[in-house]
């Protein structure tokens, strides 16, 4: 046995500790004369000697913890002889099999071109028939095949598949290094990764810090003789939905040896766009917009899945599409009321209001205000939003009617002033449409958090919020504000810079209720004085209307925009789409999202319930980027991070050329653990 860490076995001193502690505890008597004492003579001589015993088996289970604790640190390594018949090389086998290996040329595809190399390797290799000396690590899926004898290597290779993806050579290090750590000491690592090294995977190899020793490296760049011929449309992005035209920026970049002169056009189902003529010289990047028209926006909200594709052919086909879903909003009229104690009250709420209608050509507001006191139930019945300068005693005669408001989907915001109805507050409390329950008014200074707590919250307009922090809303004095009491179902969105809450959201049923730590006029502060205030009004009636674009790396995680009805009822409901391989699979819903836990491949994902939403998956920037690096540069990088011919008796200290080593940390974890709950139960046996 050997250690690889041999300094913490000093550890084992700390036993120390506990035998002191022993000694120190061990009761002294004072012997007294008392005739009657020799009647109990026998029963303490057994009282003290189960007393030793127990004391004694106590802390020789200490120590050994103690002890096996230190060796664990010490991360033991077990000598095993090994069969001499098992001496050889162990070949590992790094294949490239990410998108850019799809390139082809007159000759064939990379792909089938490194296939063909890994077969010849394999077939040449110097490895006893049936020895399971083969490791296979597929770069891109980052799967591990090993222990294979040279048919079943064989097999494997002629099996794989391109994955749309980027190479990962940090799995293929790491799975490598272990092996390097568990082998036999006689045996020899032969290594050898073939890839097309593009500069997507050359960065990934100089970021290497930890070299593998190893007594082979082979390396093959799989290229072709003739020049790079290879266009692809890397990123592209919304522009805007302007009298039912659809505009769309795409990025498209040469990443070839040939000058490209292609067409890019969008395709939104049936329709297509006039197409786009493309000039670009080698290895340059262009910005082209497309339009398409698609007629003017319907009632219903509706996801439309762009496909934007270069014409002609070069070496790779998969980079010349792009996948960018759109949503474009139906026309919709929210009815927004605005409740207070005076006419002039929601003058300043009531203005951003009527801005907002303004700026949104899909939402038209209709605002309309009442006083508090004159507020019936019948109003709740024609009102989307109601804004509420404060909990006045009028509420608690209508908190049944805004239990219903808000439960039928009904967003209730509600500001505060420095007295509240607190009757009012009680009843809504009880009912779960009050966020928080508003407490004492503090006459403090205080201002705004310069952020909200979370920048994706469910319910309020996320853009919006990122607008706020352009008014610099943390420089907004507020005089004063309210100790609030979050509800246990809300969330705090926003707080003050002293820790208070300032916005508190809660869902009921398809509705939510807010409230809003502030006065809606000057009383409490400035906010609603401010520039700030359409924004913020923004914020609080929730995600506006306005066209936005689904697009996605195939590393990211998927999620798919899903209703508010949608939401509320996934307790009930399973929610399945199909991903880019045609394939139903089932979704996980987060807030108001669907999170889609694998794409599989490059494409659409969609719902399968109608009408369908969608999301484009692509490749990553720089997958396809085709430039050659330099022989010399390559083999450097190689060289550097498989070190040859390392003299392995220095860094293998106590290995002995017919062992092997064998990590033994499981085994002293789990006789820790073991010893840990033996000690109380031998404590409390022996005290009977």
């Amino acid at each position: 046995m050997s250690f690889v860490e041999w300094i913490f076995l000093f550890g084992g001193l700390a036993v120390a500790g506990p035998v002191i502690a022993h000694l120190l505890a061990r009761p002294r008597f004072r012997r007294l004369p008392f005739t009657m004492l020799r009647f109990l003579h026998t029963g303490q001589i057994e009282s003290q000697s189960r007393r030793k015993l127990r004391d004694l088996l106590i802390l020789l289970l200490r120590c050994a913890i103690i002890v096996l604790i230190a060796i664990l640190f010490a991360r033991p390594l077990l000598h095993v002889s090994r069969d001499p018949g098992q001496a050889g090389s162990i070949f590992f086998l790094g294949l490239d099999n990410s998108m850019s290996m799809a390139y082809s040329d007159p000759d064939g595809s990379y792909f089938d071109k490194m296939v063909d190399s890994a077969v010849d390797y394999i077939r040449t290799a110097q490895a006893d028939p049936g020895a399971p000396a083969f490791n296979v690590c597929a770069l891109a899926s980052g799967d591990w095949v090993r222990d294979l004898s040279k048919e079943q290597a064989l097999a494997e290779v002629k099996a794989m598949r391109i994955e749309p993806g980027s190479a990962n050579v940090g799995n293929f290090l790491s799975g490598l290094s272990q092996a390097s750590r568990t082998q036999h000491s006689g045996e020899d690592i032969s290594v050898t990764v073939l890839s097309d090294f593009t500069p997507n995977i050359l960065r990934q190899f100089v970021g290497i810090e930890e070299p593998v020793a190893v007594a082979g490296i082979d390396h093959k760049q799989v290229i072709s003789s003739k020049p790079i011929d290879n266009a692809a449309i890397v990123d592209a992005h919304l522009v805007g939905f302007v009298d039912g035209k659809l505009s769309v920026n795409a990025a498209v970049v040469n990443y070839g040896q040939v000058e490209q002169n292609r067409r890019l056009t969008a395709n939104v189902r049936t329709e297509s766009s006039p197409p786009v003529e493309i000039s670009l010289p080698a290895n340059q990047r262009g910005i082209y917009q497309v339009q398409i028209d698609l007629g003017a926006a319907g009632q219903e909200q509706q996801f439309l899945p762009v496909e934007l594709s270069l014409s002609g052919d070069d070496g790779l086909e998969e980079d010349d599409t792009f996948y960018l879903a759109v949503s474009v909003p139906g026309r919709k009229d929210i009815n927004v009321l605005l409740a207070g104690d005076s006419a002039n009250e929601m003058f300043l709420v009531k203005t951003a209001m009527d801005t907002l209608s303004r700026m949104n050509q899909y939402n038209t507001l209709n605002v309309r205000q009442v006083l508090t006191a004159d507020l019936v139930r019948s109003d709740f019945g024609s009102a989307d939003v109601v804004v509420c300068s404060t909990i006045a005693e009028r509420l608690s005669y209508l908190s049944s009617s805004v239990q219903t408001f808000v439960n039928a989907g009904g967003r209730f915001v509600c500001f505060v002033t420095e007295t509240i109805a607190q009757e009012a507050a009680r009843q809504l409390w009880q009912r779960d449409v009050l966020a928080a329950l508003p407490g004492s008014c503090f006459h403090e200074r205080t201002y705004l958090e310069p952020k909200p707590c979370d920048s994706r919250a469910f319910g309020v307009d996320n853009v919006a919020a990122k607008s706020l922090t352009n008014y610099r809303v943390e420089e907004i004095l507020l005089k004063g504000y309210l100790e609030c009491k979050g509800h246990a179902d809300s969330r705090c969105l926003w707080k003050l810079q002293n820790g208070s809450g300032f916005i508190y959201l809660k869902r009921y049923g398809r509705g939510m209720s807010i409230l809003v730590n502030t006065s809606v006029d000057d009383s409490l502060g400035s906010l609603t004085k401010s520039n700030a205030s359409v924004a913020f009004c923004r914020y609080l009636l929730g995600e506006s209307s306005r066209v936005s674009e689904h697009s996605f790396v195939r590393d990211e995680r998927v999620m798919l925009p899903i209703s508010d009805a949608q939401a509320s009822s996934a307790e009930r409901k399973q929610f399945w789409v199909e991903t880019c391989d045609g394939k139903k699979r089932r979704a996980a819903v987060v807030d108001s999202f669907l999170l889609v836990p694998d794409p599989a491949g490059i494409g659409w994902v969609k719902t399968l319930d109608e009408p369908a939403t969608y999301a484009g998956v692509n490749l990553p920037q720089g997958e396809t980027d085709m430039a050659r690096p330099v022989a010399g540069e390559l083999a450097g990088i190689m060289s550097r991070i498989f070190p040859e011919d390392v003299d392995k008796d220095v860094a293998e200290a106590g290995t002995f050329d017919d062992t092997k080593r064998m990590p033994l940390w499981r085994i002293f974890a789990w006789l820790i653990i073991l010893l840990l709950l033996l000690e109380p139960v031998v404590a409390n046996r022996l005290k009977r």
